[in-house]
């Protein structure tokens, strides 16, 4: 039984092109996500603050952290 290394696939970097269009998206969606936010009552500066968390969360791929305490 040999032991085979699995295909590395390498990354290539992204073109001016690719990504000014990724940007373009990821903008188009943190404002439909805010007016929309905005349209269920929170503020704008809510809704920024709310998006902005979420998409760091997204982003880092870790955990919510919870609160250790004892109720519930």
């Amino acid at each position: 039984m040999t032991e085979q290394s699995p295909e590395v696939q390498k990354i290539e970097p992204l073109t001016f092109k690719e990504q000014w269009e990724a940007k373009k998206l990821l903008k188009q969606a943190k404002k439909k996500a805010r007016k929309t936010l905005q349209s269920k009552g929170f503020s704008h500066s809510e809704a920024t603050k709310l998006v902005k968390q979420s998409i760091d969360r997204i982003s880092n791929n870790k955990p919510i952290k919870r609160a250790a305490g004892r109720g519930g």
